[in-house]
């Protein structure tokens, strides 16, 4: 073997150990901060701003203080689309601001039938869901300078997959940051490595971009995205231990239907899930829970999940509490809400809005 070999094999391994090394570091800072992304964490109104860059950024679990003032600020889908609610399907479509693209340009038309085949196992890289969108040919036909120009420009014409149409050219995304933290460099490789084995099928080249640049892209959407989520909890004290059925009976008077693992949740008119509704940890506990990046601000789910503990407690004959058992005064209450709308408009000027399917993705 040529020293040549043995260099690059040594050089190989360093890189191996120094992706491994970072792996393990980001999984050990986020496993030393509490309230991890799980989806499952119990939280409450409160003022602590700003609390996730205090802790040194991230994607922590969402939560609110103690004080009844603000917000803390957070840390903590598939290919056809993402969940919004009652099972239906939110169209997903790549997007510069969260996506990390790579186009390909076909040398020829080819059948979604074919690209469908050639694409089917692309759908992941690490925690990151990829999406893969197609040009249709008929739209270079009709503008044959959309074969050069910038993709990004004009995202109009670009589309799903589908059996029986043409296409002339492929894009694919990988999203760069949700509650899991933003793209790392395994599975930026993961995704240029499926990336250039797709155009080595189609004999294209692959123009992937820097993954120093890339990585730099998810770290800031990763921050930016950090400062806007949040979630809100509230609870109502039962003077008796809650079961399942005495959920059922409060979800069906809530307008609420059952999401699956004795969970529920109040739903908008197209599925959208506005709040959801458990029993917590404590026995004599019932939690609702909203999650604000991903319930539409138009449908007020703020003040539908108050109304909604405030029935709940009158029929248990309990108080409306936050998680650490204080009542919720209606002062409290508002204050909230005033926040929420200053939160909705932060999310909407960076270009996430509430309950849109770019919001359902990158805070998913």
């Amino acid at each position: 073997m040529s020293s040549l070999e043995i260099s690059l094999i040594l050089l190989a391994t360093l890189a191996i150990i120094a992706t491994v090394a970072y792996n393990v570091w980001v999984g050990r800072r986020r496993a030393a901060r509490p309230g991890r992304a799980d989806g499952g964490a119990r939280v409450e109104p409160g003022l602590r701003e700003g609390a996730a860059s205090e802790q040194g950024g991230g994607r922590d679990e969402p939560s609110f203080g103690t004080d009844g003032q603000g917000f803390e600020s957070a840390g903590a889908g598939p290919q056809d689309g993402v969940e919004g609610g009652a099972g239906v399907r939110v169209p997903a479509a790549l997007n510069p601001i969260a996506d990390c693209i790579v186009e390909l340009a076909l040398q020829t038309p080819l059948t979604g039938d074919r690209l469908i085949q050639l694409t089917r196992g692309i759908r992941r890289a690490g925690s990151k869901p990829v999406l893969i969108e197609a040009l249709p040919a008929a739209a270079t036909a009709l503008a044959p300078e959309a074969a050069t120009a910038d993709p990004l420009q004009d995202a109009s014409d670009w589309q799903p997959l589908a059996p029986g149409h043409q296409y002339a050219a492929l894009r694919v995304g990988v999203l760069l940051a949700n509650r899991h933290g933003p793209l790392n460099a395994m599975e930026f490789s993961e995704f240029v490595t499926a990336v250039q084995s797709l155009a080595d099928q189609l004999s294209v080249l692959a123009d992937t971009p820097d993954m120093a640049s890339a990585l730099a892209r998810a770290r800031d959407l990763d921050e930016v995205c950090a400062n806007l989520d949040a979630q809100l909890g509230i609870a109502v004290e039962a003077p008796d231990a809650l079961g399942l059925a005495d959920l059922a009976s409060l979800a069906a008077g809530c307008a609420c239907v059952e999401r699956g693992n004795n969970r529920y949740a109040r739903l908008g008119p197209t599925g959208e899930v506005l709040f959801s509704l458990a029993l917590a940890d404590a026995p004599n506990r019932l939690q609702l829970l909203l999650d604000v990046p991903r319930a539409p601000a138009s449908l007020e789910p703020w003040q539908a999940m108050v109304e909604c503990g405030k029935q709940c407690a009158r029929s248990l004959g309990g108080p409306l509490v936050d998680d650490a058992g204080r009542p919720l005064p209606d002062a409290h209450i508002a204050r909230i809400d005033e926040q929420i709308a200053q939160r909705y408009a932060s999310l909407e000027d960076a270009g996430f809005p509430a309950g849109s399917a770019l919001a359902l993705r990158v805070f998913n």
